[in-house]
């Protein structure tokens, strides 16, 4: 019998405590639909998501060829065929979508930073 007096006891003071954190929390939160914020989470589904945007922070020339400043046209075009036979998307072509947009964009920053390298030593 008392450890009936206590769980009801306790379920009593749970309630209190729950309606004044609401009572006190300030306006409910809706989502935009105007819908409570619970109810909208179930139908996250309906709209498409926004997709993430990449960044694309431009490297050093030199960094991206492995060089030093100042390095000579032969080392520079030296460094630049061996990277694009190791970033080959051709060398990829067997793997996923994902692997062969990497080689695409690791080829486009290698012929970019040798083409900013080459007109630097014309």
């Amino acid at each position: 019998m008392a450890l009936l007096r206590v769980l009801a006891i306790a379920a009593v003071v749970f309630m209190i405590t729950r309606w004044l954190r609401r009572s006190l929390s300030g306006p409910r939160r809706t989502s935009p639909s105007g819908k409570p914020w619970w109810d909208s989470a179930t139908k996250t589904g309906d709209r498409a998501k926004p997709k993430l945007k990449t960044l694309n922070f431009q490297r050093n020339p030199h960094e991206v060829l492995g060089l030093e400043r100042g390095a000579s046209a032969e080392a520079i075009e030296a460094a630049y065929n061996e990277l694009l036979a190791q970033n080959s998307p051709e060398s990829v072509a067997d793997m996923s979508e994902d692997i062969q947009a990497l080689a695409r964009r690791n080829t486009d920053e290698i012929v970019e930073a040798y083409t900013a390298l080459s007109k630097d030593k014309n």
